[in-house]
């Protein structure tokens, strides 16, 4: 994803109208609403330009069959806003925010593969081609990262390994002190989130 895109939950934001929407992404370009914000997962989502007359672009559902930790995501932007960068950014909004649900694991998607436009904006995003859906209509989908707390736990492990080497007058075996109770915590860490899973979509992960 660009480093120009932050992209954030807004919890609550002013409307038009008396109705008050919950559920906004935003980045510097575009801003993406729930239509309806008490079913957000058949709803439409529109996809507007933050431009001075906040035009409407394009929509977004989630609509479809949700099961094992997957979701499906469709997309659609209007013919003249096409090849401007527009699609790839806003699934990546989109992808972005799933990914911060606990139990979704996989992002779902179909294409006509005579549509080359919607193909390379799958592939711009990290979608990646997993076969024939129907007819001339392919499957791809995203999957979210596994955690890397080891490594992260190995570097705080080795900072306090340092500081407590200093404390007990003896740098290396603090820092093996520091390593192994941080690699530990890490691993735990890792092989849990691992285990909740495959318990959830039923699929093992190496």
């Amino acid at each position: 994803m660009g480093k120009d895109m932050e992209t954030e939950v807004t919890k609550e934001a002013p409307a038009e109208s008396e109705e008050t929407r919950k559920h906004i992404l935003k980045s510097k370009k575009l801003e993406i609403t729930a239509s309806d914000d008490n079913d957000i997962w058949n709803a439409d989502w529109i996809i507007t330009l933050l431009d001075e007359e906040k035009t409407e672009i394009g929509k977004a559902s989630f609509a479809g069959e949700k099961v094992l930790g997957a979701i499906p995501v469709s997309l659609e932007i209007k013919k003249e806003y096409r090849d401007q960068g527009y699609g790839k950014e806003a699934l990546n909004m989109l992808t972005s925010w799933l990914f911060h649900f606990d139990n979704v694991y996989e992002i779902k998607a179909e294409a006509d593969r005579e549509n080359d436009a919607a193909v390379r904006v799958l592939d711009s995003a990290g979608f990646v081609r997993r076969g024939s859906s129907h007819g001339r209509w392919d499957a791809y989908s995203l999957t979210k990262p596994k955690t890397a707390w080891t490594g992260l736990y190995l570097f705080i492990g080795i900072f306090i390994g340092f500081i407590l080497g200093i404390v007990l007058a003896h740098v290396v075996t603090g820092m093996i002190i520091g390593v192994v109770i941080g690699v530990s915590i890490g691993l735990t860490l890792d092989v849990k989130a691992n285990k909740k899973r495959e318990q959830i979509t039923g699929k093992q992960y190496k």
